[in-house]
């Protein structure tokens, strides 16, 4: 069985978990128990308007420029800025690769990708 994911801020050096009292209740299952407890950056794995900004945009403007379909576009990118994987980045990653994307096009093309707060998408 795997273990209940608990989700909350620090603030002041101190936990503001989002459910407190389903945090204390699985706490007490522990009692007198070894534990290990991990604490990591919610802020994992990229944003879906993030990801809807790369294929809506990015991508889509390049690939009309050039004449590409979006998943050739996709992959074509990858392969010249020397990415393996964009499903596998993080949020801060993909916001860097989006940046080596944008320069790429107007560099390369001078294509210009617009900021993600100027466009709906």
């Amino acid at each position: 069985m795997r273990a209940p994911v608990f989700y909350g801020k620090v603030i002041r050096g101190k936990i503001k978990l989002d459910n407190n009292v389903r945090f204390m209740e699985y706490l007490a299952t522990f009692e007198d128990k070894r534990i290990e407890l991990v604490l990591r950056d919610r802020n994992v794995g990229r944003s879906e308007n993030l990801n809807k900004y790369y294929w809506g945009v990015a991508v889509k403007t390049i690939a009309d420029y050039l004449g590409y379909e979006p998943e050739e576009m996709h992959k074509a990118l990858k392969e010249y800025l020397n990415v393996e994987s964009t499903a596998k980045m993080n949020t801060k990653e993909f916001k860097e690769y989006l940046e080596r994307v944008r320069r790429f096009a107007a560099q390369k093309f001078g294509v210009v990708i617009p900021d993600p707060g100027m466009v709906d998408f």
